[in-house]
């Protein structure tokens, strides 16, 4: 009997891979380098994942017939041509069955156990995932940051550049905003930026870095920084309350559970988020995520096939030391 299954959550830095059986035992964890389709490309993609895949079967010393299927999250992966093209690069070799999906379908999946719920996602770039029990999943945002990532570390990063860029001008209010980017790149002036950021020496990962040190001068009555941090967690809010909508949650419970690297200081920005869903629903709950991205690969993946969730697989995938979610 083919007793197992692969879960592979694949981002723009990093992918993690987990190799479980029928029972929720994880018998092995790979990680490897990033898997954006549409950053690294096919080959690129391939080999990444069959380099997981090979180690996986490894160290867990199951061989490759006996994988019964394969789960994919990928970033960029998000259109169905995409995702039909990847399977195809590696329909046939290491299980049989393959389904390939994004990202954020598998983070849904870990934070509620695959059960009904909305995940906000907002780390580099930003996007929210929802469904309900008789729902398909809905989304809202994840656009990319040249149409859109709002309330993302690159947002942030971004109108903090643009407010220093005003400053400079004198089209808009003073901030310490600006002395601090420059003191950051060890600028002169900070329209030397403007270079930098056009022939990529600074991209978007390195403008979503400044997001800390614009939540820095926030804290420190700058009203500029403020004001982003203040757009910052309405834009989130937005975003959940777009999904939550389309689930017909109004006047309903909302559950969310929030992920991603911008998360991690979510105190800023949360009665924001807060203001935009009291228009739908007082009845709000956040939570962390149940289990990793990679941990609802592996659910899904017992989904395509046919593996009955129970509460005895669900205490073993805990057990699980799983790594933590991948960078966006």
């Amino acid at each position: 009997m083919d007793n197992y299954v692969i879960g592979i959550d694949g981002g723009g830095t990093e992918t993690i891979g987990v190799l479980a059986n029928h029972d929720g035992l994880v018998l092995a964890q790979s990680r490897g380098g990033a898997t954006n389709y549409q950053v690294v490309g096919s080959n690129k993609l391939k080999t990444e994942l069959e380099n997981i895949f090979d180690d996986l079967l490894r160290l867990s010393r199951v061989p490759r017939e006996k994988v019964a299927h394969i789960y994919l999250g990928l970033a960029g992966a998000g259109r169905e041509s995409d995702r039909r093209e990847i399977k195809q690069l590696l329909a046939g070799s290491y299980a049989k069955g393959i389904t390939v999906e994004s990202d954020a379908r598998i983070a849904l999946a870990g934070a509620f156990a695959g059960k009904p719920g909305i995940i906000l996602i907002a780390g580099t770039g930003a996007i929210c995932f929802g469904k309900n029990a008789d729902s398909p999943v809905v989304r809202s945002g994840g656009w990319g940051y040249l149409l859109g990532d709002e309330g993302s570390g690159y947002y942030v990063g971004q109108q903090a550049i643009i407010a220093a860029l005003k400053d400079l001008d004198g089209r808009a209010e003073k901030t310490s905003l600006r002395q601090i980017i420059e003191s950051h790149y060890g600028l002169k002036q900070i329209d030397e930026i403007i270079p930098l950021i056009y022939k990529g020496k600074i991209d978007r990962t390195e403008i979503s870095s400044l997001a800390p040190l614009v939540f820095e001068v926030s804290q420190k009555g700058d009203a500029v920084a403020m004001n982003i941090i203040k757009r910052t967690g309405q834009e989130l809010g937005k975003l959940v309350k777009a999904v939550a909508e389309r689930l017909n949650l109004r006047h309903k419970p909302i559950h969310i559970a929030l992920v991603g690297g911008l998360i991690n200081i979510k105190d800023v920005f949360i009665n924001e988020i807060f203001k935009e869903l009291y228009e739908l629903s007082w009845d709000i709950e956040v939570s962390e995520p149940l289990f990793s991205p990679a941990i609802g690969a592996v659910i899904l993946s017992f989904e395509e096939c046919g593996f009955k969730m129970n509460d005895d697989i669900l205490n073993n995938l805990k057990k699980a030391a799983v790594v933590k979610q991948s960078g966006r």
